[in-house]
């Protein structure tokens, strides 16, 4: 049997250091093999990438999430023991209360907030000399997501709690001040989201029957158990977050829009379905997450080598999205490519893989990809703006990145009319 190929611990150190998203990406082209094993003193991780790699990690009688979370992650980004560190029955009974929110007439509710708060923030936008797209698609979604969830949340209180979860995603890919500010931030959301489950378990506040802050509330564990107070609030959290992470894909977006000047205008025109191909796009060539977690429930053969039982194995999510055998041209921005093409379900890792009802993969997929047609279709088809001179760039040893501007706009006002003609950026 084949020994997997090892980088030693300052390798990986300064590989993760310089090249961020794309080291995993890297390493397995220098080894010229889809896996390789990280030796971290004690603790061995295995990366692996790739179509076949991203269908074994998805292999629920393979792989278990409980214990692949580290723990500043569970302190910024997910919570502790959320969704995201279950298994079996409680990981399947925990994912039908986010996937009975997934339906087709609850997404176009949210999409129908955030058509509203743009045409407000549009009113602020007019008056401005310029605006920073990140920070008021962040204050946007945060208030689209909190009213469609059943959250009370005032104009005041948006930006800081905007601010907040964008801080918690922030953190995820970081150690030192970013990871404590982000640690800072989830326990002032937290605050706040408890005091909102409090009033609701004390009948003080009745939201809507099959609401987001309904079902949180009011659900019940595998046992019967309703969730206690802090659990609640972690998965509600873990329902808003994600929604006002979009901000990130929003600004990759416009990114994509200036940088290839073509896709604007045929975003506005739409022909052959093109606005979904464009959000596919920018979901697989911008950098969002760069690897997925999980441990080895029993000991398997994959291709040769041996994967040993409790192992940590990384997913190479970001290089599965670039990988040239699954993509022509992958470092190339085409959402054309998308146009007839069938996503299987582990070759296109935007927010996971697999079965969204029975998986891991990301139950919010299609709020994601419905809020970003609808963002940026407001965009080219009601506002006119220009873009000023500015630093776009990103850098991908950072994680999360965002161009460096947060993507600046200027001269904004509204489109009169709603043609090609009328493009102005």
């Amino acid at each position: 049997m084949p020994k997997i190929p090892k980088e030693n611990i300052l390798s990986a150190a300064l590989g993760l250091y310089n090249n961020g998203f794309t080291y995993v990406q890297d390493t397995r082209r220098k080894h010229e093999s889809d896996i390789f094993q990280i030796d971290l003193l004690a603790l061995k991780v295995i990366c692996f990438g790739g179509e076949d790699a991203a269908q074994t990690f998805y292999d629920t009688d393979k792989f278990a999430r409980k214990g692949a979370v580290p723990p500043p992650v569970q302190k910024t980004l997910t919570g502790e023991n959320a969704i995201h560190t279950k298994d079996g029955e409680a990981h399947h009974n925990r994912k039908e209360m986010f996937m009975s929110l997934m339906t087709e007439e609850n997404i176009k509710r949210l999409t129908e907030r955030v058509q509203i708060e743009l045409y407000k923030a549009l009113h602020k936008w007019e008056d401005a000399e310029s605006v920073v797209l990140f920070h008021e698609a962040r204050v946007i979604l945060c208030k689209a997501v909190c009213a469609w969830a059943g959250v009370p949340l005032t104009d005041e209180e948006a930006p800081y709690i905007a601010r907040d979860f964008t801080l918690m995603v922030d953190a995820f890919g970081a150690v030192g001040p970013r990871n404590w500010r982000g640690q800072r931030a989830r326990k002032r959301t937290e605050r706040w989201m408890n005091g909102i489950i409090k009033k609701v378990r004390q009948l003080k506040l009745v939201p809507e029957r099959g609401s987001a802050l309904y079902l949180t509330a009011n659900h019940k564990d595998v046992d019967g158990n309703v969730l206690d107070i802090p659990m609640a609030t972690v998965e509600l959290l873990n329902i808003l977050r994600p929604t006002v992470a979009i901000a990130w894909y929003v600004t990759f977006s416009a990114h994509a829009f200036t940088t290839y000047p073509d896709s604007r205008l045929k975003f506005l025109m739409n022909v052959s379905d093109y606005r979904e191909c464009f959000v596919h796009e920018v979901r697989r060539f911008y950098p969002f997450a760069p690897v997925m977690g999980a441990r080895v429930k029993h000991e398997f053969d994959w291709h040769g080598y041996r994967f040993p039982k409790n192992s940590l194995v990384l997913l190479d999510m970001y290089g599965t999205n670039h990988d040239p055998r699954l993509w022509d041209s992958p470092q190339e921005f085409i959402p054309e490519r998308f146009n007839n093409r069938q996503i299987k379900p582990f070759d296109f890792l935007a927010q996971g893989g697999g079965d969204p009802h029975q998986g891991h993969r990301c139950p919010g997929e299609w709020i994601t990809i419905e809020v970003l047609k609808t963002f940026m279709g407001f965009l080219v088809e009601k506002v006119a703006f220009d873009v000023p001179q500015q630093d776009l760039s990103y850098d991908l040893s950072r994680m999360p990145t965002l161009p460096n501007s947060g993507f600046v706009m200027s001269c904004v006002s509204r489109k009169m009319v709603s043609s090609a003609s009328a493009v102005k950026a």
